[in-house]
């Protein structure tokens, strides 16, 4: 019997998972300074457009970092909309998040993980009920499903979130399915830089 053979399922699938952020980490850095700059004005246009995103009293960013999509430009834009914005503060002893409205993005530090975050005093926000939150991840695929850092933090906190998820990534990392378990809530609506489209329902 081989050492696989030996694995659980679970093992199996966080080695896949492991295997797969290696990589999509990887096809990050091959892009260059040009072709993410022309993905990011499309994505974001895209994103802007969206009744959703229009309609949105309370938008949820996250700062964007290791060739994530550049999600300032929109933060900026929600601002002058009279939009209120709020970014995650994220506390490692806890692995708790919260978010916490600004009003610039210049009232942002660095904080865990050395990642740009609101600090403790800023306002924190108590009800999502009609907010939409982006949701970072390395590669989504066709149901909505993320494959993500490994901490969790989204994972725990989109359990129980009451507004509309989203998942904003470049169509080379829109995938046809990614490996997911059964807690592992997908997101309601997925945008690219051509365009947006709902998930397919997942009957597996």
């Amino acid at each position: 019997m081989s050492f696989w053979q030996n694995e659980s399922p679970e093992q199996r699938l966080q080695k896949e998972k492991k295997r797969m952020r290696s990589y999509f980490r990887e096809e990050r850095k091959k892009l260059s300074v040009e072709s993410r700059s022309l993905l990011d004005s499309a994505l974001l246009a895209n994103t802007a457009m969206l009744p959703a995103f229009q309609n949105a009293p309370l938008i949820l960013f996250y700062y964007p970092v290791k060739g994530e999509p550049n999600l300032l430009p929109l933060a900026r834009h929600a601002l002058s909309l009279g939009k209120q914005i709020a970014f995650p503060r994220s506390d490692p002893n806890s692995n708790a998040m919260t978010f916490h409205t600004v009003r610039d993005l210049k009232e942002l530090s660095i904080g865990a993980y050395d990642i740009p975050e609101p600090g403790a005093e800023l306002p924190a926000v108590t009800d999502f009920s009609h907010s939409i939150c982006i949701v970072p991840a390395l590669s989504f695929d066709y149901f909505g499903y993320r494959l993500g850092y490994g901490k969790g933090y989204y994972d725990r906190f989109l359990e129980t979130y009451p507004g509309i998820s989203m998942g904003l990534t470049y169509g080379p990392f829109l995938q046809e399915r990614l490996p997911h378990e059964p807690h592992d809530k997908p997101v309601n609506l997925i945008v690219t830089e051509k365009g947006d489209m709902l998930p397919y329902e997942d009957f597996s």
